[in-house]
C-alpha cells in the first residue's frame, strides 16, 4: 500500500507533463483553394499560432516564399509548379513543424495577366474632344475681350 501511495503522485506528475507537452504541438492544415494553397497553423488545442515564421520551399528545394502567419494562424501562397511543396512553420518559442503539400499538375497558378487600362468608348472620347475645344475657345474669347476693353478708372 505504501508503494502505491508513492507511485500515484509520480504517475500524476508524468501524465500532467505529457499532456502539457502535447498541448503545444504545432499542426498544419493545408487547403487547396485554386489558385492558392491556404495553410492554417494551430497548436494541438486548436489555438491559432499567430505571427509564426513561415518558409515555403518549391519542389526543386529552392525557397519560394517566406513570411508570417496572420493573427489567426493563416498563410497562403500561389504555387507555380506541381509537386511536393515543403512548408516550415516556426513560432520561435520552441515549436517548429515541417510538412509537405502535394500540388497537382492542373492546380498551379497561371502567370499573372498584364492589366491593360479600360478602353474609353467612342462617345466619351468625342465628348472629351468637344469639351476641350469649347474650353479653349472660351479661354481665348475671354482673353481677347479683356485685351479689347478699355481700362476702367478707379472710383
Amino acid at each position: 500500500m505504501n508503494l502505491v501511495i508513492r507511485f500515484v503522485p509520480v504517475l500524476i506528475t508524468l501524465l500532467a507533463a505529457s499532456s502539457s507537452l502535447t498541448a503545444h504541438e504545432l499542426d498544419i492544415a493545408a487547403t487547396l483553394s485554386s489558385p492558392a494553397v491556404c495553410l492554417r497553423a494551430t497548436y494541438a488545442g486548436a489555438d491559432p499560432v499567430p505571427f509564426a515564421a513561415v518558409q515555403v520551399f518549391a519542389p526543386n528545394a529552392a525557397e519560394f516564399q517566406n513570411g508570417r502567419t496572420d493573427r489567426r494562424g493563416g498563410f497562403s501562397f500561389l504555387p507555380d509548379t506541381p509537386g511536393a511543396w515543403r512548408i516550415v512553420i516556426d513560432d520561435e518559442e520552441g515549436h517548429r513543424r515541417e510538412s509537405a503539400v502535394q500540388v497537382p499538375g492542373d492546380f498551379t497558378a497561371a502567370a499573372p495577366a498584364t492589366a491593360s487600362p479600360p478602353e474609353a468608348s467612342r462617345f466619351w472620347r468625342a465628348l472629351t474632344g468637344v469639351s476641350l475645344l469649347i474650353g479653349a475657345t472660351g479661354f481665348l474669347y475671354g482673353f481677347k475681350v479683356r485685351r479689347a476693353a478699355p481700362p476702367q478708372p478707379p472710383r
